[in-house]
């Protein structure tokens, strides 16, 4: 347990020391100002609530901050795994007591828990403070997008969601050569965080929803969404159905991408 302890210390250093890791840490805090409060706001001024622009605009703005807190926190243990590879910080790690599966399991779970945190800010911090302005009107009918949920909600999508983060963070250090082609596959990645965004169109309401199930995030993602919109479509699961599947397959996609980062690196 000490061996560690003293490595969380040394993580933390690190961390802080990195700018672009300082960044993806305050990420949550920049993304809560902006879909909280700054867009909020410029919507307020050009729109007005029943306009199609102003639902649209919500729900998209909504989804894709929900779906970043799991991206972000594999961001940046990603970018830790480059960088100890391109200082050779595992082949000494391999001639340890730690071990390099051991190292990169202790990684994954403090990243986990950022990437929960991270959760927790922008989606708790979203129904704490904008409650009032994520209220839309379908089809005449005003609907509050965080009116139904609880704070166990939160705390369940933010535990299921993160575990997005190990397989965000063992992809980055396959595909990318260094920090610089990290840099540009995390850019690329981005993409993945707006899939989960079709589920938004009427095309993949019914049972074609299930069409994205192959996209990791969908499923967290769409228990939310059938909340945030009172959707009673039968083709719809239960809220704990989503969540079971999503932290399933979330689970097995994470411990085929270590095997084959363990397997690449060629070590212990």
């Amino acid at each position: 347990m000490r061996k560690y302890l003293s490595l969380l210390k040394y993580e933390m250093k690190t961390i802080v020391k990195d700018p672009m890791n300082l960044f993806v840490l305050v990420f949550p805090f920049f993304i809560l100002f902006i879909t909280g409060y700054l867009l909020p706001v410029i919507l307020e001024r050009t729109t007005t609530p029943d306009s199609n622009a102003a639902m649209i605009t919500l729900l998209i703005a909504f989804v894709i901050a929900l779906a970043l807190g799991g991206y972000m926190g594999g961001v940046l243990l990603g970018f830790s795994l480059l960088e100890n590879r391109d200082e050779k910080t595992l082949l000494n790690i391999a001639v340890s007591p730690v071990t390099v599966s051991g190292y990169a399991i202790f990684k994954i779970i403090y990243s986990y828990i950022i990437g929960v945190l991270g959760n927790l800010i922008m989606f708790g911090g979203l129904i704490l403070f904008a409650k009032d302005h994520y209220v839309v009107t379908i089809y005449g009918v005003e609907i509050g997008l965080l009116d139904g949920f609880e704070f166990w909600h939160v705390i369940v999508f933010s535990l299921v969601s993160a575990l997005f983060v190990p397989t965000v963070a063992l992809i980055l250090p396959l595909i990318a050569k260094n920090k610089i082609e990290g840099f540009a596959t995390m850019k690329l990645g981005g993409f993945i965080v707006m899939l989960p965004t079709l589920a938004l169109l009427d095309a993949f309401v019914d049972w074609k929803q299930y069409f994205l199930g192959i996209i990791p995030m969908f499923w967290p993602l769409k228990a939310i969404l059938n909340i945030a919109l009172s959707s009673t479509n039968t083709a719809n699961l239960s809220f704990w159905g989503y969540m079971l599947i999503g932290a399933g397959f979330q689970v097995a996609l994470s411990i085929l991408c270590f095997r084959v980062f363990i397997k690449k690196i060629d070590l212990k």
